[in-house]
């Protein structure tokens, strides 16, 4: 994906970013979390708000990245989940 124009970049309340994922199309959610995750600086961190659990692009993150971010969940549903990503390497 390469318009940047396109995707939602206001800092939250703790000044990390905040992606709001539910509006941008499905197809492209994953490839424009991955391009953040790679521009995360270490110790970093950026927040997805999303309408279901992530649990799955936590699974495929690890597979690409071992260890290399944590994920903390500030809101589990059931009408939002918050999960914050810090680059951890």
């Amino acid at each position: 994906m390469s318009s940047d124009a396109a995707l939602p970049d206001p800092a939250d309340e703790s000044g990390s970013l905040d992606l709001d994922v539910r509006t941008l199309p499905h197809g492209a959610r994953h490839d424009v979390i991955f391009a953040r995750l790679q521009a995360l600086a270490d110790g970093e961190t950026f927040v997805i708000r999303n309408d279901h659990d992530p649990k799955p692009l936590r699974y495929q993150t690890e597979a690409l990245w071992p260890g290399a971010f944590e994920w903390t969940y500030l809101e589990a549903g059931p009408l939002q989940w918050r999960v914050a990503i810090t680059r951890a390497d």
